[in-house]
């Protein structure tokens, strides 16, 4: 691949859902959706961390990268595991294609287990979790994980280094803690924001000449509603596995309950299963694993035998965890169709021409040849 270099900068800001941006404040993101490129796109389903993060830094769809979720179920061995691990993505991501043209490749993220996976090939990879000695003599000591000002530090790290080590393309990322916890307009959230705004404002004024792309994982959204699909058909004796594509070991954000989920039928019909589900409060959609793989791009895998959407009030539960098969709650969280809805920005790069938070690289003329 032949690249010319330009000073490049993705920014995703986890959890940007565009209900965020419905005044006037973030000011500099506010200014720039005027002054640049600004558009709503699309995220992959099922709107969640880890399978957005691979999608956009590759460039591809999950049927590509080979994983639609944040982990995989085994059915035979009825085990699961976390895409972790430099193995994932399937597909090359921008960081490591630059690295090895000779370009030089940051990775910050305030997740761990974001690094070990996205970071295949970089030069320099932090995260807020396990940061390098000179950036605590730098930026200073991060918070941790669990509060609204640790992706502050992260942007703390970002201006060090910009500066400092002078990249030609930096992935940074931060985490969805604060709008888990708080909605649009509460004060807690426009403080964070604003916080986040204000250092992508002195990124704009260090490096005016950088090509800067921000955009977001996926959006978040209140849920009322919790629904167990296992023990749903359990009570009418089918014997079933629910995945949650958005399990992961950060279970204070949104107690593994989010708005998509597949289904492995292990003894019975899937169609009995299917009408069974399809009768549950808030049960919005629902496809057979061929017809969801075709529709949204996902490896079919990974889907089992059903993959089941609901409302935007509904999520579902891990199995066993709910006092009944369907609960009212007071949650904040993701991965139905409603939070797919992304905002992208473009500073020095026009954003006009995407379809999905997915052509970033495509943008930057670094995506790979062959279909996304």
């Amino acid at each position: 691949m032949n690249i010319t270099f330009s000073p490049t900068m993705i920014l995703v800001l986890s959890d940007l859902a565009p209900l965020y941006l419905q005044s006037r404040e973030p000011p500099y993101l506010q200014k720039s959706a005027f002054s640049g490129f600004f558009q709503l796109v699309p995220a992959v389903a099922a709107s969640g961390t880890t399978v957005n993060h691979a999608a956009i830094i590759t460039g591809s769809f999950p049927e590509r990268i080979r994983f639609g979720s944040n982990g995989r179920f085994d059915p035979k061995t009825r085990q699961g595991t976390f895409f972790e691990t430099a193995d994932f993505p399937a597909a090359p991501t921008i960081l490591e294609r630059v690295a090895q043209a000779g370009g030089r490749t940051v990775l910050i993220t305030s997740k761990r287990k974001l690094l070990h996976f996205l970071g295949r090939g970089v030069h320099t990879a932090v995260t807020a979790e396990q940061p390098p000695d000179d950036l605590v003599t730098a930026p200073g000591r991060p918070p941790q994980l669990y509060s609204e000002t640790v992706d502050d530090w992260t942007f703390q790290a970002l201006l060090y280094i910009v500066e400092h080590f002078h990249p030609d393309l930096v992935y940074c990322t931060t985490t969805d803690y604060a709008l888990h916890r708080w909605p649009p307009g509460a004060p807690e959230a426009r403080h964070y924001l604003n916080q986040i705004d204000r250092r992508i404002g002195e990124l704009l004024q260090h490096v005016p000449d950088h090509r800067i792309v921000v955009t977001a994982d996926h959006g978040m959204r209140a849920k009322r509603r919790a629904i167990d699909l296992a023990a749903a058909l359990a009570h009418y004796g089918i014997e079933a596995t629910f995945v949650p594509p958005i399990r992961d070991c950060y279970v204070v954000h949104h107690q593994n309950m989010g708005g998509a989920g597949y289904v492995i039928v292990h003894g019975g019909s899937v169609e009995q299963a299917r009408d069974i589900l399809a009768g549950l409060p808030g049960i919005e959609l629902m496809y057979a694993s061929g017809q969801a793989a075709d529709l949204f791009h996902l490896p079919i895998s990974d889907i089992g035998d059903l993959f089941v959407l609901v409302d935007e009030h509904t999520v579902f539960a891990p199995s066993g965890t709910l006092p009944t098969i369907a609960t009212e709650i007071d949650l904040r969280s993701h991965g139905s169709r409603q939070e797919a809805i992304v905002p992208l920005w473009g500073l020095g790069t026009d954003v006009s021409t995407a379809s999905w938070n997915i052509d970033v690289p495509r943008l930057l003329g670094l995506a790979s040849e062959g279909p996304a």
